[in-house]
């Protein structure tokens, strides 16, 4: 095992994160729990991630989808199919894996992708997982989908990998519905392809009739979008008390297991119409402390009565969780991302310390420079990379929380640009990363540190309306430079 190396300012270099900083030819990693990480304060410096002895950690590692409920199919039409990939662990026992296909954009998450993660010295999964798979009826809980998850972090701490739960959704739900793409009902939609949708369950689903179509050739910018979520923001039908007591549901399960580093709570939170910095300051934000509130007994709110919608003031009651040892990774709302600048003036969040700042930094490839004025990535200067992680780095500091970058990645032919001006950013303001995405069948790019299973990044069966006529390996070929650019040599 590679012996233990501190930097002069306390990172480490080599060595604590066990599979993280193995060669691939390392022995098995060794058994037993990972060590427990916090957020540290120091009295003038900004918070960071670190270890039990106070020394910076730092971690590179991947995000893996294969536990999303995307939708799915050869068949446009079936705006509701089953789940694409088995929830039952049982699929994956002994190392089996399912049939792959391109019926889906990502394949299946196995056994086999963890040990494949500590060779390329993965330090971090971030699991995505779907609120609609855990509560698919309200207040009944998955107890296979909570095995599912629990599978991969067992396999995770097999190889001494950290996982980050991460309850991902994009423009709210699979659910949202579909605009009949032959009479789409307002000028200059286009049809919405949900198979990049994913998130609440149908029954938390409420667009009010308004059509679903999208503008502008973003998912997001789809008036049923921004109704539904809206309609979350305000606790419709107590959707929001909801989702909080799934996510307990999620930390009551790996509270005092310390393969799991914490929760991100809400991925890439979109305004609905409330726009920032009303929206961060008098919905996101609240809705924020009001979580943390309920899974560790902080208690920073006050106590406000239900079935209303909350007022920023409003807290949470404890629900007995008590997952206090874990970290809870905030977003800033998903305009943010598109500006690489702050949409609000950041406050201190809660008094709970272990809370970690997350962006996502996608610089020339959905900033404004190329969304709406149509810039070159290859070539376009403004916003600079820079931008993004200064700001962060102010953000984090108000909000009086650790800085974290839970997405970023780009199309492999813009690596030598745009994927390594990001890897150079997070290393020169020391901070951890992980990467979008660790696997993906088919589709633009892939995205993938693997090529596709289609070749040159050929389209999926639902945009070829057709079934895979046989099984597909789980991956392609490993792009080696580009695990090496985010992961290290």
């Amino acid at each position: 095992m590679v012996a233990l190396a501190v930097g002069p300012e306390g990172d480490w270099a080599e060595g604590a994160l066990a599979a993280a900083r193995l060669a691939p030819q390392a022995p098995e990693p060794p058994a037993g729990p990972l060590p427990w990480l916090h957020v540290r304060h120091p009295a003038h410096a900004a918070p960071f991630i670190a270890d039990a002895s106070g020394r910076r950690v730092t971690m590179r590692g991947v995000v893996a989808a294969g536990l999303v409920d995307y939708w799915s199919g050869a068949d446009r039409s079936d705006l509701r199919p089953a789940p694409h990939w088995p929830i039952d662990p049982a699929a994956y026992a002994n190392g089996a894996c399912p049939a792959n296909d391109t019926r889906i954009w990502v394949p299946p998450l196995c056994q086999s992708d963890l040990v494949e993660m500590h060779q390329l010295r993965v330090q971090l999964l971030r699991l995505a997982v779907s609120w609609s798979l855990l509560e698919p009826q309200p207040g009944r809980y998955s107890a296979p989908y909570l095995d599912r998850i629990a599978q991969v972090v067992g396999w995770a701490t097999e190889q001494r990998i950290y996982v980050l739960i991460d309850m991902h959704q994009n423009a709210y739900s699979r659910y949202i519905g579909r605009a009949d793409p032959r009479h789409l009902p307002l000028p200059d939609g286009a049809a919405v392809a949900l198979n990049d949708h994913d998130g609440a369950p149908a029954w938390a689903t409420f667009t009010d009739g308004l059509p679903s179509e999208k503008f502008a050739g973003q998912r997001e910018v789809n008036p049923a979008v921004f109704e539904a979520t809206t309609n979350f923001w305000l606790d419709r039908a107590g959707v929001q008390d909801r989702y909080i007591r799934a996510v307990a549901q999620v930390a009551r399960r790996f509270k005092d297991n310390s393969t799991v580093i914490g929760y991100s709570v809400y991925n890439e939170p979109w305004p609905g119409w409330a726009p920032p910095p009303l929206f961060e300051d008098a919905l996101l934000f609240p809705f924020y402390r009001r979580l943390i509130d309920a899974l560790t007994g902080a208690r920073d709110g006050i106590s406000c009565p239900s079935g209303l919608p909350y007022l920023p003031v409003c807290g949470y009651p404890d629900l007995g969780v008590h997952a206090t040892h874990q970290l809870y990774f905030v977003e800033p709302g998903l305009v943010r991302e598109v500006t690489d600048f702050p949409t609000h003036v950041s406050v201190p969040l809660t008094s709970y310390p272990n809370v970690v700042l997350a962006l996502h930094a996608y610089t020339h490839i959905y900033t404004f420079d190329r969304i709406l004025l149509g810039a070159d990535p290859r070539t376009s200067t403004s916003p600079s990379f820079d931008q993004s992680y200064w700001w962060g780095e102010v953000e984090a500091r108000a909000l009086d929380a650790a800085l974290f970058v839970s997405e970023y990645g780009d199309d492999p032919a813009d690596d030598s640009r745009l994927l390594a001006s990001q890897v150079a950013e997070q290393q020169a303001h020391r901070v951890g990363a992980t990467f979008w995405l660790w696997k993906q069948n088919c589709g633009s790019g892939p995205w993938g540190l693997y090529d596709g299973v289609v070749a040159a990044g050929g389209p999926c069966a639902y945009d070829l309306r057709t079934a895979d006529p046989d099984p597909r390996p789980q991956n392609g070929r490993l792009r080696a430079d580009r695990a090496r650019l985010v992961l290290g040599p």
